[in-house]
């Protein structure tokens, strides 16, 4: 697959009834970024500040294995869509605006065009 990207959120937990630590908003965070697919997105790339859709989120299985310590209990990739002219280059940190998320720094990668559309993804690991 082509280049991914990463960004870290503060991972919030509560403690169980056996003492163990169970994540809250991190479980919550993919479903609340999955109801935003089809939402627009300010990117600020090469050629200024750009529209990009919110095109899908792609999550992989729930892998009980993982550690502990990582950002977000579920990984996920976004996928945006947008203008192949005012796309980012992607393999960088962008700029990325909503009116609910706010001002977010996202690493994003560069996918392949789509339906004439640039695809820029970030990987939320």
């Amino acid at each position: 697959m082509g280049p991914l990207a990463a960004a870290q959120l503060t991972r919030t937990s509560l403690s169980t009834s056996t003492g163990a630590t169970a994540p809250t908003v991190a479980r919550s965070e993919v479903a609340e970024w999955e109801s935003l697919v089809g939402a627009s997105f300010l990117i600020g790339g090469e050629a200024g500040k750009a529209v990009a859709k919110l095109a899908a989120i792609e999550r992989p299985a729930f892998d009980p294995k993982r550690p502990a310590g990582l950002a977000r209990a579920q990984p996920f990739t976004a996928w945006f869509e947008m203008d192949t002219r005012l796309a980012p280059a992607g393999q960088r940190t962008y700029t990325v605006g909503h009116p609910t998320k706010g001002v977010i720094n996202l690493f994003l990668g560069r996918g392949a065009d789509k339906r004439g559309k640039a695809v820029v993804l970030a990987l939320f690991n």
